[in-house]
């Protein structure tokens, strides 16, 4: 049986519609932070990518909701939250994510993962049960062409100077919060995680959102997912990088809002 502990909960925000709440989880000692905002019906859950926190996901936070409830998942060793002792496999940090969002009372929602996150999501949907109305999987990695950490490292510094250096910043002292050990341990599961083996047995709708300009999921990748996903689509976004939802979140959230009607 899954440990639960709430180790805090804070508020913050002028009014309803502005209030976030922030609950710290331990369910087997892997910590998690869920940061939820918005007072809407439909339900919007963001996982993060590899090493940091859902700092970036902030524009498109603030545009879901305006639409619906918007719950953030800070993962076990990124960010702030302390790393577990114990190696995380991808299916893993999946299974402590549905069961921190069924402890908090989430068992539908459109489940939005960037990079690594669209992996964990993407396992979410497979289980059993699963919470998943829809998938909305950003910039999903790893390319199977280029499993390995070096070619990783050079798509990465690729996309960086791609990026605003407002997002770089986030994301590289979310690296060091989160340190070298804990990042290149889970680098090791992503890589070893084959998202094209889980795709073809998800049965929601799922959209596969890329930047035109990013090089570390090519669109021959990106189109490969979404052929293979039975209710699959592909949209890029012109123009746009690696973290497409930070530079273009209102065409992100219309994108989502969209699948998720195609769930109802």
């Amino acid at each position: 049986m899954a440990l639960w502990t709430t180790i805090s909960l804070t508020e913050s925000g002028a009014d309803e519609m502005d209030k976030t709440r922030q609950l710290s989880i331990d369910i087997c000692g892997c910590e998690l932070r869920i940061t939820t905002r918005g007072q809407g019906a439909q339900s919007y859950v963001l996982v993060p990518g590899i090493g940091v926190s859902p700092r970036y996901f902030g524009p498109l936070a603030e545009a879901l909701a305006k639409i619906g409830t918007v719950h953030a998942v800070e993962l076990p060793g990124f960010g702030a939250v302390r790393s577990p002792q114990r190696q995380v496999a991808i299916a893993q940090f999946a299974a402590l994510v549905r069961e921190a969002l069924s402890r908090i009372g989430v068992d539908s929602a459109v489940l939005i993962g960037h990079s690594m996150g669209a992996q964990i999501v993407a396992e979410m949907a497979v289980s059993c049960p699963s919470p998943a109305q829809a998938l909305v999987l950003l910039s999903p990695s790893a390319n199977r062409h280029e499993r390995s950490g070096r070619l990783q490292a050079l798509r990465l510094a690729q996309d960086a100077l791609r990026e605003s250096p407002h997002l770089v910043w986030i994301v590289l002292s979310d690296y060091f919060r989160s340190g070298p050990r804990w990042y290149f341990r889970t680098l090791q599961e992503l890589l070893r995680h084959h998202l094209e083996d889980v795709m073809p047995i998800i049965q929601v709708p799922t959209l596969i959102l890329r930047g035109g300009r990013d090089p570390i999921v090519p669109r021959d990748w990106a189109a490969e997912l979404a052929a293979a996903a039975p209710r699959g689509r592909l949209v890029e976004i012109e123009g746009e990088p690696h973290a497409l939802m930070f530079s273009r979140p209102e065409t992100v959230a219309a994108y989502c809002r969209e699948v998720a009607e195609r769930a109802c």
